[in-house]
């Protein structure tokens, strides 16, 4: 039976009713409810399903591991044998045979800017976070324009690096006009200088060989190469901008849409979201993206339309140039309310930046005290990047001095994706965190191999004591793909054979790495108790893996995704043996 949405109120788990028959205990905590409106998810009409024949990991204070799992309108019922599952979850439910698969809950990203996909359209991007071979990455391209008109621009934005493939290198302008010769194209990727077009985008753009643009390289012969640097690819953005900005409500939900299918792919079922400045503003502005009629229409929509498949916190950023950190925030406080919404879809707060008026690399005082000390006596979530080590101990003073006017320690501050490498932030950083009650996203940008240095304290942080989530900061920066990223904190190695990554003495081990992307993350997406587990309780929100986790090659971790994704009962993603459950398009 393929999932359907269904009209429900809310729901209760009934675990303590079948209490003697689990192997884990049920939570004490009380089961959390559907938003009304949304689908129990696969099952039958009692929206019942027992997952049975599995090597389930709960992930619970004792790492049981389970062959079963019973779930009813969309929260956990019952963990222990086939046997035990399937006592409890009564007759007439669906039985789904694992066949011996591994399951983990479901994977939350820390900082994922993730809801830019419906602006900037995934259904006109290609990734190459997991490709290694160069004809299969070219193939994508094909593959995209055949569900595109004419002249209409794709693109790939970071989350790879050009020698990770088979035959390492950019693509030449011959092989993209091969790929595509009815679309223009703009490539970026680590380990490349500017970007790279085809004939078509240079024919977009008004690029010729008599252009005099320093920025357009030119082979021995005068002839463009496809290579932008400076002015000229600030143009290339700015050409394709132009017609990203012409989508309508409609295209933004559809892209949406796909993005989130690709979220549950990888086995992403949750992640915090920063929104972000605009890379592609036709006027080549510094600029909040998610704004004005390109906002948050299509995820409001997708809300509406109970068809969320994946949970989200979504938060206010502040990047036009010149505009004061206090000016911004008030903008946006007034007509809004912080840690509103429900469990699929909630307003966080502000951040990831207030200002970007910078001064010497540092946030400006007075204007950034005054924004934080606001945000914490209106009681408002706050994230905030501090990348360098001196602007990690600038904003958690700043936090501090805030705190002592107003407690924050009930409103789930986070410091994001702070740099400088294996020694930042310092130990008195960390403890200064931990004493505000806030917590700190480690990411994983260096991952793509372009610097060797940069990389981050994962043991350090993990030991300490102080909240930690893994994040990406992707798409525009870094890969999204969480098993790449779990790789990179396991194996220290990166997307460049050539580039060390992660220090020995600060990777974590898998089972850490895991806890730090699922249950560790579950209170940077203000779900405590509901997710990040699969105890009796907590949501049904788990992924059926293509390959076992636990005991694969540390290499083959990055290509593990997902066969069968489920957040809240539904069912986001579904291939292989389980296609027959994959949700209607």
């Amino acid at each position: 039976m393929h999932p359907s949405i269904v009209r429900a109120g809310f729901v209760r788990a009934a675990a303590s009713a079948i209490a003697a028959l689990l192997v884990a205990a049920s939570c004490t905590s009380p089961a959390p409810s559907q938003p009304a409106g949304e689908s129990s998810g696969v099952g039958a009409p009692a929206s019942t399903t027992v997952l049975t024949n599995g090597k389930i990991a709960l992930l619970d204070s004792k790492n049981t591991i389970v062959a079963a799992l019973a779930y009813r309108d969309g929260v956990i019922l019952a963990v222990g044998t086939n046997d035990q599952a399937k006592q409890a979850a009564g007759p007439g439910a669906q039985v789904v045979d694992l066949k011996g698969r591994t399951v983990v809950p479901g994977l939350i990203d820390g900082t994922l800017h993730g809801v830019r996909n419906s602006v900037d359209c995934f259904l006109r991007q290609v990734r190459h976070d997991t490709t290694a071979s160069r004809q299969d990455a070219l193939a994508a391209y094909t593959a995209r324009a055949k569900d595109l008109a004419p002249n209409t621009w794709i693109f790939t934005w970071s989350g790879w690096n050009v020698n990770q493939l088979d035959t390492i290198g950019m693509f030449t302008k011959a092989e993209l006009d091969a790929a595509l010769p009815n679309n223009p194209v703009l490539i970026q990727g680590v380990g490349f200088t500017g970007i790279q077009t085809n004939a078509r985008g240079l024919a977009a753009m008004g690029v010729t060989a008599a252009s005099t643009d320093p920025g357009v390289l030119k082979d021995s012969s005068g002839q463009p190469t496809g290579q932008l640097t400076g002015t000229a690819a600030a143009l290339g953005r700015a050409t394709m901008g132009k017609q990203l900005r012409t989508v309508s409500i409609d295209e933004q939900v559809a892209c949406m849409k796909a993005f989130l299918r690709e979220a549950n792919r990888v086995g992403l079922t949750a992640w915090d979201d920063p929104a972000g400045n605009d890379q592609f503003d036709p006027q080549g502005r510094q600029l909040e993206l998610l704004a004005g009629e390109h906002g948050y229409q299509a995820i409001n929509q997708i809300h509406r339309d109970a068809q969320m498949t994946a949970r989200i916190v979504l938060h206010f950023s502040c990047f036009t140039t010149g505009v004061p950190a206090l000016d911004c925030v008030k903008q946006y406080t007034p007509t809004a309310v912080s840690l509103v919404g429900d469990d699929w879809l909630r307003i966080g707060g502000m951040g990831e930046e207030l200002t970007t008026n910078m001064t010497n690399g540092l946030y400006p005082m007075p204007d950034y005290q005054l924004a934080v000390d606001y945000l914490a006596q209106n009681r408002w979530n706050l994230e905030h990047h501090a990348q360098s080590p001196a602007q990690q101990a600038e904003v958690v003073e700043a936090w501090e001095r805030a705190n002592a006017k107003a407690s924050i320690k009930d409103l789930g501050w986070r410091m994001l994706h702070p740099f400088g490498g294996a020694a930042y932030p310092t130990n008195d950083v960390l403890g200064k965190l931990k004493a505000l009650g806030a917590g700190v996203v480690l990411t994983n940008s260096n991952m793509q191999g372009q610097l060797t240095q940069e990389h981050p304290p994962y043991k350090r942080v993990y030991d300490s004591g102080t909240r930690m989530c893994l994040g990406t900061d992707a798409l525009n920066v870094s890969t999204y793909a969480p098993f790449n990223n779990l790789w990179y904190t396991i194996s220290g190695k990166t997307l460049d054979p050539a580039v060390v990554g992660v220090q020995p003495d600060q990777r974590l081990t898998r089972d850490q790495a895991l806890r730090s992307a699922t249950v560790n993350c579950a209170w940077f997406v203000h779900m405590e108790n509901k997710v990040g587990t699969l105890e009796p309780g907590r949501y049904a929100d788990f992924v059926v893996l293509s390959k076992d986790y636990f005991t694969v090659p540390v290499d083959e971790i990055r290509t593990i995704t997902s066969v069968l994704t489920v957040a809240g009962g539904k069912v986001g993603w579904a291939s292989g043996d389980f296609a027959s459950l994959a949700p209607k398009q």
